[in-house]
């Protein structure tokens, strides 16, 4: 069952409004918009760090694990270092890939 009526409904464009009724905000010219200098610096630095640091914790978590399963004392400091070298490249090449430094 289809109703016609004489008038039709304002549509929501013509108020500046969205779909939802909700005010859109106003558009911002481009050339107004400051552009910030690139923190390149401090993002290498930062991701330089975040891999040292899960390196580190994957190198205590490789001696943990070391300590109760051998019986030799020089045994688990292999495992910290070589998980330590290993996860630490890992998670550059991670960073690398990402995009994130450059």
């Amino acid at each position: 069952m289809t109703v016609h009526t004489s008038e039709q409904p304002e549509r929501a464009g013509k108020r500046g409004t969205g779909h939802t009724g909700a005010a859109q905000p106003p558009v911002r010219d481009q050339a107004t918009v400051p552009v910030q200098p690139p923190q390149n610096g401090k993002v290498k630095v930062l991701a330089t760090l975040l891999a040292v640091v899960v390196g580190i914790a994957a190198a205590l978590a490789a001696y943990i694990v070391g300590r109760r399963v051998t019986q030799d004392v020089a045994e688990p400091f292999v495992w910290a270092a070589a998980t330590f070298i290993g996860v630490t490249t890992l998670a550059t090449h991670l960073i690398e890939k990402s995009g994130l430094t450059d």
